[in-house]
């Protein structure tokens, strides 16, 4: 049963580790020493996952079948991976921009990917007229966690650290609109390609709703 014994420890160290994320405590990396990169990793494939949970009425707009939506969300959890990434890649850009030296991404992804635990939360999307304003909550509270675990990783002041990890995470935004709003429409090809269906979007349904009905 040692198989069950590890596993044991490792969702302990998982969920401690996003509680301390969540409280905004820098030492919250100190909970997943013993895992590796098991831990930072789980941390953001869980908020992936739950991000794509909370946008369910789209899979069942979509009219999605059960299998494909659960390789719809698996995908999204590896989405927050590859996500988690490029901000590591422009934390460590600015940092060298902004403070003249950095630390090496490989130390820099760790914290990033921790960094992604309030959207564990993302769940909380699905509730009906407050689902955007969560989602905006849970943007504000990433960027405040990721400052947090940022801070004594780069080795400067909060000032500097804040500076650094708001540049990435607006340029990470900047690049996922561009990703979403390109003629090459790659989040659209990509749901397609993992649902088989026509990409109808939480926006397309709300604009809809706000649209002025036209009499017949």
């Amino acid at each position: 049963m040692i198989w069950w014994d590890v596993a044991a420890d490792y969702l302990v160290a998982l969920f401690r580790t996003a509680r301390q994320a969540l409280g905004a405590n820098p030492d919250a990396l100190q909970q997943a020493a013993g895992f590796g990169w098991a831990v930072p990793i789980g941390i953001a494939i869980v908020a992936g996952a739950s991000m794509m949970t909370g946008q369910s009425l789209v899979l069942a707009i979509n009219r999605v079948p059960r299998r494909r939506g659960v390789l719809t969300v698996a995908a999204a959890g590896l989405g927050s991976v590859a996500v988690a990434g490029l901000e590591a890649v422009l934390v460590w850009g600015l940092a060298r921009l902004i403070v003249g030296e950095s630390r090496p991404i490989t130390e820099l992804l760790p914290a990033v990917l921790v960094g992604f635990a309030p959207y564990w939360l993302g769940f909380l999307v699905l509730l009906p007229y407050t689902g955007p304003g969560i989602a905006r909550v849970l943007q504000i509270w990433h960027v405040i966690a990721l400052w947090t675990l940022l801070t004594p990783v780069l080795g400067t002041d909060r000032g500097t650290a804040l500076l650094v990890t708001a540049g990435a995470w607006l340029a990470t935004v900047a690049v996922d609109f561009v990703a979403e709003h390109s003629p090459l429409r790659l989040r659209e090809r990509l749901f397609r390609l993992l649902t088989g269906s026509k990409a109808t979007t939480s926006r397309d349904l709300m604009a809809a709703a706000s649209s002025p009905v036209v009499p017949q």
